[in-house]
């Protein structure tokens, strides 16, 4: 029918008008297509917003779901490209993903709707902080007291700012690969900040302490001689000198008179002279060592004229040595030779360079207690001969022929070694890898050192800043009376050596960074035997070793996981990959890997002569419930350690532990073994070696706020020992 109809208007208007009014609801004020199928697809509408959640649609239409469609003007064709219609869009992929996360935000925002309660069904858009709802990272209800928003508090994973800040925390601590450690370097060079790898430089161009005849010693000898206690008694028992004693006197007819050896005799100086003579400050003047002998007082020029003296007495070559001091924890400063500030003496004994600084080893220093933990009774007996190549950490002479070291070595390397104290050379540490642009810190960035261990010693290491006051005015001044402290993370892990694959390494990993935004601080290691610690909060161990820490830029807080000592868990060494940071946030799926290793290693079931050895009648066989089988005969299940890095040559085949995690409600979750063998380093160096251990972890997602803990099947009894703690507030 070609004319008009009884209503004015043709059939086929009718025909469009009944299927707009059918399918295009009009009354909703939705626009449809120039197709009119809009209508045929149904679009899931939450009880919240009134919109749908489905990425697939919201992608189309745009982040306008919260303001509606009132604008007639869709239906008026000046909404497209082409005459009122939509641009043609390239087909979507991935149909079943798609409808999963649709399935999955339908029923987020239905439990999203119990949580908030008898709302309205359509919240005006100022009802949400940033125009999207709390549950899909928004900022929530602005209202007063209504800001903690309903993913939190149904444990559905938090707000975004929440997820930003645990990945910031799991992935800060990651180990740097040669990448980030090259930028690192280059931009303290940018910053004129001097670059040294100074251990490494100190071993490849040294080739020995200086003999007599100027070349390297081969064979330096030891001083283990059980008699020096003997000569530090007599030394000790020399107190009241005629008034006119000197020097020479002295030497010849009290202090090395019942000794034979030029050790003995130089124990009984380096004793009487350390214990006897109290320290006081250094002066510019005349040196009298006869006043030095009678009022029993000298400074450390002074101190050290007088042994210059002794020895020629005895007739034993000895000179005096002036040069800088490092005191632990000071800012590198490759201009400190400018400013000497100490005396110390070179003694040729033997035919060999030996060092000795009697002020130092002093009780009466002040300063020596920043480099020494042994009584303050008597004298430190490091500073006995000492080798030239171990004391030019701490003593840098003026002169380069005095470090007597084969060749000398420039100032720059000396002035750049770590500040290593006497617990650093008797535990036969070593640095791995280091260079001074580890202790310069921006931002997110962290202190990561590697140390070379024995078998039978472990490490702890805190860092140590100065307090800070705020005056009436405001203004921040430095509080020398109070430190602030702060643990690192300290973790044992074994490595192979490049060089000989068959050797297996013990290495600590230290992490550290300030406490907060001091901007300066100190890094403290402690070494000592293993098995003394027994609280995660008391330090038993001598200090070994300190580095200054320089941080710039914004320092979040951040905290590393507690480890505690588990004395009756000893026979592994547990490494945690992840998560290293102490704060987990409620709602996260964290990964729980910890990489373990026997604590002291053998490779073979030879003894340490490589013959073979009888098996220990008193061995019992191992139970069902307990790691590895403990000797009947000594009723120990931990074995005594050895400073070689293997394992006691009679021993049975280390078992791996059973690891679990621990949640605040009391639940345990077992891990479960995921790797063995020999892996790369996380640094990605082929200097660092492979490393050796198995790898344990299980996937949890934290649901619970409180203390989740790790544990580990102890040695001796079928119950679990705590290692590790995680907070969740």
């Amino acid at each position: 029918m070609s004319g008009h109809s009884a209503g004015g208007f043709s059939a086929t208007s009718a025909g469009s008008l009944a299927r707009r009014n059918k399918f295009g609801n009009i009354d909703n004020g939705r626009p449809v297509t120039s197709a009119g199928t809009r209508g045929y697809e149904f679009r899931p509408q939450t009880p919240l917003t009134s919109t749908s959640f489905a990425p697939s649609r919201d992608a189309r239409q745009g982040a306008q779901s919260a303001v509606g469609w009132e604008n007639t003007s869709s239906f008026g064709g000046s909404g497209g490209g082409l005459g009122g219609f939509s641009t043609p869009k390239a087909k979507k992929t991935g149909f079943f993903k798609k409808l999963i996360e649709g399935a999955k935000t339908g029923a987020a925002s239905a439990r999203s709707n119990i949580a908030v309660g008898q709302s309205s069904m359509s919240p005006p858009k100022a009802a949400f902080g940033n125009g999207v709802p709390s549950i899909a990272g928004g900022t929530g209800l602005s209202k007063p007291g209504q800001g903690r928003d309903a993913a939190r508090e149904m444990g559905l994973g938090g707000s975004n700012s929440d997820w930003l800040k645990m990945r910031q925390d799991v992935n800060r601590s990651n180990t740097p690969g040669p990448t980030e450690r090259q930028e690192r370097a280059d931009r303290c060079l940018m910053l004129d900040q001097p670059v040294i790898c100074p251990v490494d430089e100190l071993f490849e161009t040294a080739e020995g302490n200086e003999g007599t005849d100027g070349l390297p010693v081969p064979d330096p000898f030891q001083i283990n001689n059980p008699g020096l206690s003997l000569v530090d008694k007599a030394a000790r028992f020399i107190t009241s000198l005629p008034q006119m004693t000197n020097a020479t006197s002295l030497a010849q007819g009290y202090v090395c008179r019942p000794h034979r050896s030029d050790v003995q005799r130089l124990r009984a100086i380096f004793t009487w002279v350390s214990e006897r003579v109290a320290w006081e400050e250094d002066f510019e003047g005349q040196i009298d060592t006869r006043r030095v002998v009678q009022s029993k007082r000298g400074c450390s020029h002074e101190l050290a004229v007088l042994v210059v003296e002794m020895c020629q007495a005895i007739n034993i070559h000895a000179e005096v040595v002036h040069g800088h001091l490092k005191t632990p924890g000071q800012d590198l400063d490759l201009d400190a030779l400018n400013k000497p500030n100490h005396y110390w003496n070179a003694i040729l004994v033997d035919n060999e360079w030996r060092m000795m600084d009697c002020s130092l080893a002093s009780p009466t220093n002040p300063r020596r207690t920043l480099f020494s933990s042994i009584s303050p009774s008597i004298a430190e007996p490091f500073y006995f001969l000492a080798k030239p190549l171990e004391l030019c950490y701490t003593h840098v002479p003026l002169d380069a022929a005095q470090q007597h070291i084969v060749p000398p070595i420039s100032p720059d390397v000396l002035l750049s070694l770590p500040c290593a104290l006497p617990s650093y050379f008797r535990q036969s540490l070593s640095l791995h890898a280091y260079d001074t642009s580890l202790i310069r810190l921006d931002a997110l960035e962290m202190c990561i050192i590697s140390v070379n261990v024995p078998a039978d010693v472990e490490l702890v290491a805190e860092v140590e800043t100065s307090s800070f006051l705020h005056d009436p005015d405001g203004d921040v001044y430095e509080n020398s009376d109070a430190v602030t402290k702060k643990r690192a993370l300290a973790q044992a892990s074994w490595y192979t050596p490049p060089s000989n694959p068959h050797i297996l390494q013990k290495r600590y990993i230290v992490k550290a960074l300030l406490p907060g935004d001091e901007g300066m601080g100190m890094l403290k290691v402690y070494a000592g035997k293993k098995g003394l610690m027994h609280s995660s909060k008391d330090i038993p161990h001598p200090l070994a070793m300190v580095l200054p820490l320089h941080h710039q830029g914004e320092n979040p807080a951040y905290d590393f996981l507690i480890r505690h000592p588990t004395p009756h868990a000893m026979r592994q060494d547990l490494y945690v990959l992840q998560p290293q940071c102490k704060r987990l946030c409620v709602g996260e799926t964290y990964i729980f890997a910890v990489r373990q290793h026997a604590a002291s290693v053998m490779a073979t079931q030879n003894g340490f002569d490589g013959r073979p050895v009888s098996p220990n009648p008193n061995m019992r066989p191992a139970s069902a419930m307990s790691m590895t089988s403990s000797a009947a005969g000594n009723g120990s299940g931990s074995e005594q350690g050895s400073t070689t890095g293997l394992a006691p040559a009679v021993k049975a085949r280390d078992k791996p532990a059973k690891l679990a995690v621990q949640s605040p409600g009391g639940k345990i979750l077992r891990l479960n073994r995921k790797a063995d063998g020999t892996t790369q380093t996380s640094s990605g160096r082929e200097s660092d070696g492979q490393v050796q251990g198995s790898v344990w972890e299980t996937i949890v997602k934290v649901q619970e706020r409180g203390i989740w803990r790790g544990l580990v099947l102890a040695d001796r009894s079928a119950r679990w020992c705590v290692w590790g703690e995680w907070e969740c507030p």
